[in-house]
């Protein structure tokens, strides 16, 4: 189509493309761009302090585990046993025991039954027959079948798959003629773990070599009796292990209080208290950052653990066995020696410092109960504030998420808008162009 010579045809040019405009809408959008850094950087904070306050809790939750071990009388008492003769009897303490001297005397070891085959020439190339076996072992009655060539460690292998009770091995005597011969050994011991293999179906002849025995002890005057040399459950929470026969020679077993390991339990008690309070003020003290850094700075609920636990602690008299407070850190100090010497002159009298007796509750539940209200999801100053703390993060997600959405949505109109203007723009100018060119050409007659 012509309008008076000139064509009204608009070119076909496609919208410049949106990166074009990128540098544009960001400076136009950059305020709302800071506001969502800004945004991040709150949430940023928030989590870092809810990190802050996940290690306060993790320490208070190592604390309160050390309490728990202590605050029983069963699990504050730490033993040890001695023996008078731990070439004969030793002994170990597995469950709550009590302090005493015990006398044993150990008659006769406990011991396996074996039988030993006649001798052949060797162990895997010599056929030793063929047939039936049979062999009982205990009540246990097992009928195998032997191949035609199978050898002395073919029967063993046969035993040992087939048999239950018994284990087969083939031994080599080092004797000049028919060294290697056949032991089958009861793998329990006792006089009631018996071996018999019947020479009516069985083509190699055995010998008994060791009969089955039981340990033989005296307890007190009162006869014992084990199919194994562990003498467990004769007095509770002490496991004995006879090492050797000692007829006529009384052992005496003695369990008492393990002072090391008491102090040692009380030492990593005050160790791990010191922890949350260490940690407490590198997180508030302006001395190493305070409000210039530190993720907690500034929250009352760090100081308010700090107050619960000087409160649980402030009703024990710890300074009699060697334990004080530093006024100025709130940690604690402890005399190793001092508490040593507690335990050894009234080693009850410490324990009801730390555990729960008749004479009421101790220091390790009263503590163990504070931390476990402190810790509470609900209630508690350090759960509730981590719950909070996390809904706040949530929150913070949400909003995030909200702005970024429109901010993209923004952009995306922006890019359209500024797109479609350059478009038009750039057919006026292709327009201008063309007039121009027309009109200064000459006029065709």
């Amino acid at each position: 189509m012509r309008i008076n010579g000139i064509s009204s045809a608009m070119p076909a040019e496609s919208p410049v493309g949106a990166s074009k405009f990128s540098p544009m809408v960001d400076e136009i959008m950059g305020l709302d761009s800071a506001q969502i850094t800004a945004a991040k950087d709150r949430r940023d904070q928030v989590v870092s302090k809810k990190k802050e306050f996940g290690n306060l809790d993790s320490l208070l939750g190592k604390l309160q585990a050390t309490a728990d071990q202590m605050q029983l009388p069963s699990g504050f008492r730490k033993l040890t046993v001695e023996s008078s003769d731990p070439d004969t009897l030793i002994g170990e303490i597995t469950g709550p025991a009590s302090v005493g001297s015990y006398d044993l005397e150990i008659s006769s070891l406990a011991r396996s039954e074996k039988s030993l085959s006649f001798g052949f020439p060797d162990k895997d190339k010599t056929p030793v027959g063929f047939g039936f076996m049979r062999v009982l072992s205990g009540d246990r009655v097992h009928d195998l079948v032997i191949e035609p060539g199978e050898t002395l460690s073919g029967v063993a292998s046969r035993i040992n798959e087939n048999v239950s009770g018994v284990r087969a091995s083939v031994l080599n005597t080092g004797s000049k003629e028919d060294p290697f011969r056949l032991l089958v050994s009861s793998t329990d011991a006792g006089s009631e773990a018996t071996i018999e293999i019947d020479p009516d179906t069985s083509f190699l002849e055995f010998k008994n070599q060791t009969k089955g025995q039981d340990l033989s002890a005296k307890f007190s005057g009162i006869d014992i009796r084990r199919n194994s040399n562990k003498i467990d459950e004769l007095v509770e929470g002490l496991n004995l292990r006879a090492l050797k026969a000692s007829p006529g020679h009384e052992v005496s077993i003695n369990v008492r209080h393990d002072f090391d390991k008491t102090a040692d339990s009380i030492k990593e008690f005050v160790s791990q208290y010191n922890e949350v309070q260490q940690f407490s003020k590198r997180q508030t003290s302006s001395e190493v950052g305070g409000s210039n850094g530190q993720s907690l700075a500034g929250e009352s609920a760090v100081r308010q653990v700090n107050r619960t636990l000087h409160g649980a602690l402030s009703a024990a008299p710890l300074t009699d066995v060697g334990i004080t407070t530093n006024p100025k850190t709130g940690e604690l100090r402890l005399d190793e020696s001092k508490l040593k010497d507690a335990l050894g002159k009234n080693y009850e009298g410490v324990m009801e410092i730390f555990a729960s007796t008749e004479a009421g509750p101790g220091l390790a539940s009263r503590l163990s109960d504070a931390i476990k209200s402190m810790k509470d999801k609900s209630s508690g100053v350090i759960g509730g504030r981590i719950k909070g703390i996390e809904q706040r993060i949530r929150a913070q997600d949400d909003e995030i998420q909200k702005k970024e959405e429109r901010l993209g949505q923004r952009r995306a109109q922006l890019e359209k808008t500024l797109g479609n203007l350059d478009a038009k723009v750039a057919g006026i100018q292709s327009q201008g162009q063309f007039l121009s060119a027309r009109l200064q050409s000459p006029v065709s007659q």
